[in-house]
C-alpha cells in the first residue's frame, strides 16, 4: 500500500458541546488519539466519569491517511443509530487519529431511530466544526554520509527543498547528516541529490 504523504487530524481536545432533543441531552467531546489503546483508555475514563448517563456512544478512526483501526459503539441504542453516525462524520471530513464520544442523558421521550441517528450525527458534527483541523505531513528520517567537499551542495538542496536538518556530525572521513524528509518529496530530493553529487554520497 502506498503511504499517504499527509493527512488531516485535529490539533487538540475540544468540548464539551451539548444539544437537546425532546428533553434528551447529547454531550459530545472530541480527542486526538494516536493508537487504539489511547482511545479505549479515554472511553473507559468517560464511562466512569459519566456513570449516571444513559448511553456513552463513540466512534474513532486511526491511521495516517488510511484506516488502520476503527471502532464504534451504540452502547445499547438501536443498532446503527449512534456509533456509525459518529464514525461517518469523521469519514465525511476525512480526518484521522480522532475519537468522538457522545454522552446521552435520556429525557423521557423516545426519538425513534431516525431522530436518534440525526441527534448523534449532529452532536459529532458540532464537535468537529468546533475543532481546529490541521494537516500532518508524513516524513521519513534519513542519515546521509558524504565527503566534506559536498557539504555545501547538500545544504543548498536542504534549503531549496525546505527539509528539516536534525543533526550534523563530523568525522575524519566526512560528514554525517540526519534529515527529516517529507514523504511527498523524498524520491525527488534523493534523485536530485544523487545526480548533483555524482553518486558520491551514501543513504
Amino acid at each position: 500500500m502506498t503511504l499517504q504523504p499527509d493527512f488531516l487530524t485535529i490539533r487538540s481536545i475540544s468540548g464539551p458541546y451539548e444539544i437537546k432533543e425532546k428533553g434528551s441531552r447529547f454531550i459530545s467531546n472530541i480527542y486526538p488519539v494516536g493508537e487504539k489503546s489511547g482511545a479505549e483508555e479515554i472511553i473507559g475514563e468517560i464511562r466512569k466519569r459519566f456513570y449516571d448517563s444513559t448511553h456513552v456512544c463513540f466512534g474513532y478512526r486511526i491511521g495516517e491517511g488510511e484506516e488502520k483501526c476503527l471502532r464504534y459503539s451504540d452502547d445499547g441504542e438501536p443498532s446503527g443509530t449512534a456509533g456509525l453516525p459518529i464514525l461517518n462524520e469523521l469519514r465525511s471530513k476525512d480526518i484521522f487519529n480522532v475519537l468522538i464520544v457522545v454522552i446521552r442523558y435520556y429525557g423521557g421521550t423516545k426519538l425513534g431511530t431516525g431522530g436518534l441517528a440525526r441527534a448523534y450525527r449532529d452532536s459529532a458534527k458540532l464537535a468537529v466544526e468546533n475543532s481546529k483541523i490541521i494537516k500532518k505531513i508524513r516524513t521519513r528520517k534519513e542519515i546521509i554520509d558524504l565527503p566534506f567537499e559536498l557539504e555545501s551542495d547538500l545544504l543548498k538542496l536542504i534549503n531549496r527543498f525546505k527539509i528539516k536538518l536534525i543533526e550534523k556530525k563530523y568525522s575524519e572521513d566526512g560528514v554525517e547528516v540526519d534529515l527529516d524528509i517529507p514523504i511527498s518529496i523524498y524520491d525527488t530530493f534523493r534523485d536530485t541529490l544523487i545526480n548533483s553529487t555524482k553518486g558520491k554520497i551514501r543513504f
